[in-house]
């Protein structure tokens, strides 16, 4: 498929390829799950938190009119989709020493899980940034959860899920966080309920009904934060940081009702554009892209510890 203005070919094979591929151990699109807008250009409307907790007088009389709600809207706000795509490219003599497909589709999955890798990034940077949540602290010393003797993740989760106006339903973990806290014993104490269980190790499931939450989501990615041309230096996509969120079911540009979203224009694309510079024998460009912006509707709704572990 092409237009008369892009000289990008879409091609129905490579986008498959690229709407299909997911990275192991990502969770951006669990955490700020996809909501379709219909235009790039959108507006994000979020409720007064006071609207939904201040009680008006409901009574009415026999002949009178019931009370007006006189609740408004926050400033609404005109947000964008933001465009996220790579180029490869792959030489025609790639292409005549193998079957076409393997060699755009190799490319198509590499820039598709490049581009998951660059979106779990932003998504870990906003849920390790403070103010993106209304209640949390920064852990130290002998509060982290590290520190099995003087530490309690158990009671210091309980009484922070309780602050926010809608109850978290969602734990997130970093990998490094979830290690430490499923072997901490008074995890186990709690769980299995008895002294002698005591550092068993844990699962989320387990975990989870202690809380009374439906679910808990680990981030187990890596990136590389080496330089160009340095040694690889393999680190964490998600720091050592606990988030406690409240996920609507229908959450979106139109309803604050969720701790926050990503708002998707259209779906993720892969095509070719013909380059006759490359190699002896010409080639391709193979393009793949999404147009996306992740948005946190409503701090209120959640809740972080940052250092959770030392």
């Amino acid at each position: 498929m092409a237009d008369n203005i892009s000289p990008l070919y879409i091609s129905p094979f490579l986008s498959a390829i690229a709407i299909k591929y997911r990275q192991t151990g990502f969770i951006a699109d669990q955490v700020m799950p996809r909501t379709p807008v219909d235009r790039q250009t959108f507006v994000h409307l979020a409720d007064r938190m006071e609207d939904w907790i201040t009680p008006p007088d409901t009574l009415v009389g026999r002949t009178s009119q019931p009370h007006q709600l006189a609740s408004a809207l926050q400033n609404p706000e005109t947000m964008s989709t933001l465009n996220q795509g790579l180029d490869e490219p792959v030489p025609n003599q790639d292409q005549m020493n193998g079957p076409t497909e393997s060699a755009l589709g190799r490319a198509t999955q590499r820039i598709a899980g490049l581009i998951e890798l660059r979106r779990e990034i932003r998504v870990a940077t906003l849920f390790a940034t403070a103010g993106n949540f209304a209640y949390g602290t920064t852990l130290t010393s002998t509060a982290q959860w590290s520190d099995y003797t003087n530490s309690d993740p158990i009671k210091a989760l309980l009484e922070e899920l309780d602050k926010p106006f809608m109850r978290p339903n969602t734990l997130v973990l970093g990998q490094d966080v979830w290690t430490k806290i499923r072997m901490h014993p008074k995890v186990s104490l709690a769980v299995y309920g008895s002294v002698q269980a005591a550092g068993v190790v844990v699962t989320r499931e387990q975990l989870a009904a202690v809380l009374e939450i439906e679910t808990i989501i680990v981030g187990q990615g890596w990136y590389n934060t080496a330089a160009k041309g340095q040694a690889k230096a393999k680190t964490r996509v998600w720091p050592k940081l606990c988030a406690g969120i409240y996920l609507g079911q229908n959450g979106g540009p139109d309803s604050g009702n969720t701790w926050g979203y990503t708002a998707q224009f259209g779906s993720r694309v892969a095509g070719t554009i013909v380059d006759p510079d490359i190699g002896l024998f010409g080639g391709v460009k193979v393009r793949a892209g999404e147009s996306v912006l992740e948005k946190v509707a409503a701090a209120e709704f959640g809740f972080t510890f940052l250092t959770a572990v030392a």
